[in-house]
């Protein structure tokens, strides 16, 4: 394969470091930080750009490069650990660094001066306890392929090929009580897919082709629990295991306390929640609105609206239905507060505007991506509207990934 030897000048959304090739093209290269001299071992390139992986520190190696804990997932190996070379603390600027870039360049120099006018910082902040495990052991679930030879293994970043893994450093250290690297040969097949998980209020448990283990041969319920306590509130859960839910172990509580304080909702207010999963949000805005007020939530996956149902039985004035998102379901929408969480993609500039210019007083949106955020806060505020409050959180350690809380009113 093609190498190059290149300079590291900046970082770049996405997870690499950024420099030139001789001929002018940008070159992203996954594990590098900005300084270094480094050899580069193209994985892909096009007429303007070439991606690749540092596999060899030349000179100048950074101050805040550390050995990576995980083999497999560095250079040429599984996705999943793309900052696993960068020092925990160095992170949180890179990934500060990256969402104050990513404003200017999608949301333009009105919105990032509209954030500086507002007060509003663009830093990204670690989780209270990350610093103790740099990041690592905070994942409570984690999802792989079985192996021809019936162990656990991932896909080769960017590729099909699959590959297989010795550990899972990101993995709490309860996922460890599943033994996923020993009696479970004979129980799954090679090609399946697996995922383990570890919900704060059950125990450890493998959900396999719709199925759900406790151990080999020993069944679990298809629903698991989650406990989520947040200012000294409990709010319970259920959730399919094979559905969706914040994968750190303290994302739930950091985006419910976010999403609260920036939603300022008050008894009796009407909410209407996008994207409201299993109603990890949906609970909370329930318990602040009081049976005066009301919650209407919107989400297109069955699956997860059955769990809200279960999990809002003691809140009858919140209501949840299955539905697509888009501008249909959006026609008319009004309410005191909005509460968004949608997929990486974000609203998109048509869900923005109608939200912009819907009567609704506070529109909160919860981004996992800040690209996208940067567009919708950007649409919304060309409807007249400002923002108000942000935070940004690092709930993805030693990834490139990490989510934003915006209020516009």
């Amino acid at each position: 394969m093609t190498t190059l030897d290149i300079d590291l000048t900046d970082v770049a959304h996405g997870g690499s470091a950024v420099g030139r090739a001789e001929d002018g093209r940008v070159v992203f290269a996954r594990f590098g930080l900005p300084g270094e001299r480094v050899r580069v071992q193209v994985t892909g390139q096009r007429s303007t750009l070439i991606r690749g992986d540092v596999v060899e520190v030349l000179s100048n190696p950074s101050e805040h490069r550390v050995d990576l804990v995980w083999p497999e997932a560095g250079p040429l190996g599984v996705g999943g650990a793309d900052l696993g070379h960068v020092a925990f603390d160095y992170q949180a600027e890179w990934k500060s660094h990256v969402l104050a870039t990513t404003l200017g360049r999608i949301g333009g120099r009105d919105l990032q001066e509209h954030f500086a006018e507002q007060g509003l910082s663009p830093r990204v902040a670690a989780l209270p306890g990350d610093a103790e495990t740099s990041g690592w052991a905070t994942r409570t679930r984690i999802e792989f392929v079985v192996g021809e030879d019936g162990r656990p293994a991932m896909y080769r970043d960017s590729s099909h090929e699959l590959m297989g893994v010795a550990s899972f450093p990101l993995a709490v250290e309860e996922i460890g009580e599943l033994d996923l690297f020993g009696g479970w040969r004979s129980w799954w097949k090679p090609g399946e897919r697996v995922k383990a998980l570890a919900p704060s209020g059950s125990d450890p448990a493998l959900f396999v082709g719709g199925d759900v283990w406790w151990a080999p041969g020993m069944r679990a319920d298809e629903v698991v629990r989650e406990d989520v306590v947040v200012g000294g509130e409990l709010y319970a859960y259920q959730v399919h295991a094979g559905g969706f839910w914040q994968v750190h172990r303290a994302a739930a509580a950091s985006l419910i306390e976010l999403v609260m304080r920036g939603a300022k909702v008050q008894p009796g207010d009407r909410v209407v929640e996008l994207y409201s999963g299993a109603g990890l949000l949906t609970q909370p805005l329930a318990v602040a609105t009081g049976e005066a007020g009301a919650v209407y939530a919107m989400e297109a996956t069955r699956e997860a609206v059955d769990d809200a149902r279960a999990n809002l039985r003691d809140l009858p004035w919140a209501r949840t239905r299955a539905a697509r998102i888009d501008a249909h379901a959006l026609e008319g929408v009004n309410g005191d507060v909005v509460v968004a969480d949608p997929p990486r993609a974000g609203l998109g500039t048509e869900l923005a505007a109608m939200l912009g210019e819907a009567k609704v007083g506070r529109i909160v949106l919860v981004s996992c991506d800040p690209a996208s955020m940067a567009r919708d806060v950007a649409v919304m505020r060309g409807c007249g509207r400002k923002a108000t409050f942000f935070e940004a959180v690092d709930i993805f350690p030693n990834t490139h990934h990490f989510e934003c809380v915006t209020v516009v009113e």
